[in-house]
């Protein structure tokens, strides 16, 4: 039970931070101090350890033929996250309310950021920056759940699904490093209105209900 409690949180987590680097980086604060993109990747690479931590529990879960369905748990916990991200975007406490309970390891890079806040209302999403944020969110959550999901289908396959996942996970990053990271900086060095960039934030939101929805699906075809 308290291993299932931890992957739905882990997942939760993951969630949330990889679209609060984006709050923090696509921010007036971090235009006018660079501490702020220090800020922003550690936060992206909590986002990630997280990720790498439900994983692992999956993985032991899975591997140890424990009587939990891992699909109802990716599917708890992204649901989870997903509503604290749709409840971050219209409520502003709650961002002072998470803050306050782990600020401290969020601004570990950047304790001078620490009065600072990051959550504004969105603007409208442009669309190919739309597209691109979600294709890099879904191209990383199959390069970690593809695995699961050939393992389940497909047995003799599934060291080939780690190296597919593994090919995706570089098209996701691929993706970031080649546009979404070039788009973001060019307009901070211009000086350009933090809102026209929110298409990356709307992606990830979109992204995740679409993740939401596939393992909605599985569940419902494996019950």
């Amino acid at each position: 039970m308290y291993l299932e409690v931890f992957v739905a949180v882990c997942l939760m987590a993951a969630i949330w931070l990889d679209v609060y680097a984006l709050y923090v980086r696509l921010s007036a604060v971090t235009q006018a101090r660079a501490e702020g993109l220090a800020l922003a990747n550690w936060v992206l690479y909590l986002a990630r350890i997280f990720n790498l931590a439900s994983s692992f529990a999956l993985a032991f879960i899975f591997e140890s033929k424990q009587n939990v369905r891992f699909s109802e748990l990716i599917l708890a916990g992204s649901v989870l996250g997903t509503v604290l991200l749709f409840a971050f975007t219209r409520i502003r406490a709650l961002e002072s309310l998470i803050l306050t309970a782990v600020g401290f390891v969020v601004f570990m890079p950047a304790r001078g950021l620490r009065a600072h806040f990051f959550w504004r209302p969105l603007g409208v999403p442009k669309l190919s920056h739309l597209l691109t944020s979600v294709c890099i969110c879904l191209f990383l959550n199959v390069a970690i759940f593809l695995p699961f999901i050939v393992t389940k289908l497909l047995p003799d396959y599934r060291m080939s699904a780690v190296y597919v996942g593994q090919f995706m996970n570089f098209l996701s990053t691929l993706l970031l490093m080649l546009y979404a990271d070039p788009v973001m900086m060019r307009a901070r060095d211009a000086q350009g209105a933090v809102d026209d960039l929110d298409g990356f934030i709307w992606g990830r939101l979109l992204a995740n209900v679409m993740i939401i929805s596939f393992f909605a699906m599985w569940v419902v075809y494996w019950v």
